[in-house]
């Protein structure tokens, strides 16, 4: 058996580098074997493959297997063959593979576009694996592949020599296009091969049809006919004439990485203003989310998650898209600022939510960054339906899903990888992440969406990771690299328990040891602090009760502006308008016409126009007129000067105790 043959050093190296091995312990090898060789321990071996790597595992697979008469068989590849690359012939010798796998790595490497030096370091780091083993693949490693590894059918049940192989598919189109001659076969022919070539290799003919391209194809050997379970006819193409159309390649497309040199790249300074801009703006949004379920919170549907109503009230509350809105809610959530009421009915803020709102903003920012960089939440799916035909809500359980956290880490160390102001397209980030991990599926519009997320909090700005991003992108890097070592990194990745130690000691960033979460907020708050332009304490208030703030206005200017005007506009710079429903918002919540003129004036660098002047004094004339209040209790007392003593006794004024005629108290109480 391959496991005793090792000594101890390559079997805990092989733990180390599939990790499911090892919990729980193996009672003996031949357990730790049978459980090397289940389906699902392969597949996650193979998750963790690059694509090159797992070109070469399915490449073992495709090549291995009969070639000539008086091969033996064994799919697993019982002898080695050899392949000059020119014609795409393979043909065996009809010995044992070589264990040393130098006759597998050239035979490999003649059918992928590779450098033999990746494919010999590719099949050394499946050996480790035990995926590929003395040049052969382990049984589970065929299934996972299927049966048409590379769209390649089976061997001819019949054995062709080299000399009966067909041509090119390209040669045999431009032989049938009128090359000069008579055609080696039909023209229908050639498009049955055009069909087949690339995969899939196998056809049905539908009852009653007709094949006229076949007969010469299975007149040379290079189709072959069968019947499936209903009788119909099928006709397969064998590997080794696939593979001699294919010119000897296995692949369409080289295996090449995609190229970040086309990315756009955006100054510095463009990247810090556009991220503290929507750091900002993502702070505001969830402080006024805040505020919006303090006094009505969101209501929990029967079968989870918060109610459609409760999601479009916020929405038009916050001024947002319902998406947009459910992507603030669940950040918000992520962050520990919103819980459940007492009765367990409705999200309202929480006990935290008091102290993060009178902190500073890179102080307010930090932790709700950090938090969605470990989320396993999925916030664009509100509002779609789950398997069962269940409507998504936002913060239901439904939208928890473990994938999406190592999403958000795959996506974050990608874009640390990059040079600083690479702005990330989500087609070359999908490209590169499927690059690293074929295996790993990724569902569709996930990547744009946790792009989207990023640009909302200001970890990217314009498409390029932050220095704030940076930080996260490396807390990332560590934890895959924890979840995944000795897999993830492909041919090359540490498979030894020393390995690690030796990477870090060379000053490998990968290895090094992780920020504590304290250490985390507090580099992010310093991060962002130092993107944030000066805030400015100047309002430049014109006749048409507009007003611009030429920069990021300070929080008092801020807050007094969210008071007493209604946004119109973001950006570089805050345009503001003064309507008289924004001055009467003010003086609902305790502004005096003369504090609100008084307050103004002190940012402006000019007098107020009159214009202003004369709007707050008009709404202040009118409000109050109509005075609406909810009580909850009303007291008939006979005597005047009873009610008068309730309403003076200091006991009971928790009761809200008023008099709103001779004798008729209520309370709200």
């Amino acid at each position: 058996m391959h496991l005793t043959a090792l000594p101890d050093r390559e079997v805990a190296a092989l733990l180390v580098a599939r990790p499911d091995l090892a919990a729980p312990p193996s009672s003996s090898f031949l357990a730790l074997a049978t459980r090397a060789g289940a389906p699902g321990s392969i597949e996650h071996a193979l998750a963790g493959l690059d694509a090159p790597t797992l070109a070469v595992a399915e490449a073992v697979v495709a090549l291995g297997g009969p070639m000539e008469s008086g091969e033996t068989e064994g799919a697993g590849g019982t002898q080695t063959a050899e392949g000059d690359g020119s014609d795409g012939t393979v043909q065996s010798k009809g010995e044992p593979a070589d264990p040393s796998g130098a006759g597998l790595a050239g035979l490999v490497a003649a059918h992928l576009p590779l450098e033999a030096e990746q494919v010999t370091e590719a099949l050394d780091h499946l050996g480790r694996l035990a995926l590929v083993i003395e040049g052969r693949p382990v049984a589970a490693l065929e299934a996972a592949f299927g049966p048409h590894p590379f769209g390649l059918g089976p061997w001819a049940a019949e054995p062709l020599s080299a000399e009966q192989l067909p041509p090119t598919l390209e040669e045999l189109s431009e032989d049938a296009a009128g090359g000069g001659g008579k055609p080696v076969i039909p023209a229908a022919s050639v498009e049955m091969l055009q069909a087949l070539t690339w995969g899939p290799p196998a056809g049905t003919l539908r009852s009653g049809g007709t094949a006229p391209g076949a007969a010469p194809l299975i007149e040379r050997g290079w189709l072959e006919r069968s019947s499936d379970a209903r009788g119909r006819t099928r006709f397969i193409l064998p590997r080794q004439v696939a593979l001699a159309l294919r010119g000897g390649r296995l692949t369409r497309e080289p295996l090449t990485a995609p190229e970040a040199g086309d990315l756009e790249t955006v100054v510095a300074d463009v990247v810090a203003s556009e991220s503290s801009f929507h750091a900002e703006e993502a702070v505001r949004l969830v402080a006024a989310l805040l505020e919006e379920w303090g006094r009505e919170g969101g209501t929990i549907r029967r079968t989870g998650g918060v109610s459609a109503r409760a999601l479009a009230r916020t929405a038009d509350a916050l001024g947002l898209e319902v998406d947009a809105a459910a992507r603030i809610i669940e950040i918000t959530a992520g962050a520990g600022l919103l819980g459940l009421d007492d009765d367990g009915a409705t999200w309202v803020p929480s006990s935290r939510a008091a102290g993060w709102l009178t902190d500073s903003l890179p102080q307010r920012w930090a932790p709700l960054a950090l938090a969605w960089s470990g989320s396993a939440r999925t916030p664009w799916l509100t509002g779609t339906r789950d398997d069962d035909g269940t409507l998504r809500a936002v913060l239901g359980p439904d939208l928890e899903a473990g994938w999406a956290a190592r999403l958000r880490a795959r996506v974050l160390a990608l874009l640390g990888d990059l040079p600083p102001g690479t702005s990330a397209t989500p087609a070359f980030v999908r490209a590169a992440l499927t690059w690293e991990g074929p295996r790993r599926t990724i569902p569709g519009g996930a990547i744009s969406a946790v792009l989207a997320e990023a640009e909302t909090l200001g970890i990217t700005g314009g498409g390029a990771l932050t220095e704030a991003g940076r930080i996260l992108a490396r807390r990332a890097a560590a934890s895959l690299d924890e979840q995944d070592l000795g897999i993830g990194g492909g041919p090359g990745g540490p498979t030894d328990p020393g390995d690690a130690g030796r990477a870090e000691d060379a000053g490998g960033e990968a290895y090094a040891e992780p920020l504590s979460d304290d250490e985390a907020l507090t580099a992010l708050e310093a991060a962002l602090a130092a993107d944030l332009p000066a805030a400015v304490e100047m309002i430049l208030v014109q006749s048409d009760l507009t007003a611009i703030v030429p920069g990021r206005p300070a929080p008092e200017l801020a807050a007094l502006l969210e008071r007493t005007s209604v946004v119109e506009s973001r950006g570089g710079a805050l345009t503001v308008r003064f309507t008289p429903e924004s001055v009467r918002g003010a003086l609902d919540v305790g502004y005096r016409a003369e504090e609100i003129t008084q307050e103004i004036g002190r940012y402006s660098p000019t007098p107020l126009p009159d214009s202003l002047s004369v709007l707050i004094q008009d709404a202040a004339r009118h409000h109050g007129a109509v005075r609406v209040r909810a009580v909850s209790a009303l007291l008939r007392i006979g005597d005047e000067a009873t009610a008068a003593g309730l309403l003076a006794e200091p006991r009971l004024k928790d009761l809200g105790l008023d008099q709103v005629a001779p004798g008729i108290l209520v309370a709200t109480a």
